[in-house]
């Protein structure tokens, strides 16, 4: 069968309009696209400084919560090198057979040795009983604090009454500086 050319005229034109009316639709949507990513592109141009603001003020407040982490883990660490401080000197206490009667420190602070820079306790320690123990005492406190300064020691014996007793007990004082950990 033969196509006249009338009809094939007819098909040729209608095969054109569909494929015109087909990019008219094509390029319709892509032009609805464009617009709608230019509004994007304008809202988000708009919003920039707006969250360029809300970043500048999160990562202040994250900044100041790390500053606040890390105070907080230093004075956590400060109770907990007293704690073992404390312990370590009531360890020593009891195995040279002595009673420590009195005790105190000041807060911890840094101090440099050697270029390096180091927490510091500095104690107050005054303990009683026999002179041997006592002695045996503070050699233990250099034991268990390597890192540590025994800056005055002070032995009290008291005299002996009439009778051949002791008015009190022997008694020693010491001043000592324990460097806890290096700062920084």
């Amino acid at each position: 069968m033969k196509i006249s050319k009338t009809t094939q005229w007819i098909l040729t034109i209608g095969i054109f309009a569909v494929l015109l009316v087909a990019a008219g639709v094509v390029y319709g949507r892509q032009m609805g696209e464009q617009n709608q990513l230019s509004l994007d592109i304008a809202q988000a141009q708009r919003d920039f400084p707006k969250y360029s603001e809300q970043k500048k003020d999160l990562e202040m407040r994250l900044s100041q919560a790390e500053s606040r982490l890390v105070s907080v883990q230093n004075e956590s660490r400060q109770y907990t090198e007293s704690i073992e401080i404390n312990e370590a000197l009531f360890e020593a206490a009891d195995e040279a057979n002595v009673t420590i009667t009195r005790l105190s420190s000041s807060p911890p602070a840094d101090e440099e040795v050697n270029g390096f820079t180091y927490r510091v306790f500095s104690l107050s320690i005054t303990a009683e009983g026999e002179v041997v123990d006592l002695i045996r005492f503070s050699m233990k406190l250099s034991e268990r604090f390597s890192a540590a300064t025994i800056e005055s020691v002070k032995i009290d014996v008291p005299e002996a009454g009439e009778e051949g007793t002791s008015e009190g007990k022997p008694t020693i004082t010491l001043q000592v500086k324990v460097y806890a950990y290096e700062v920084g």
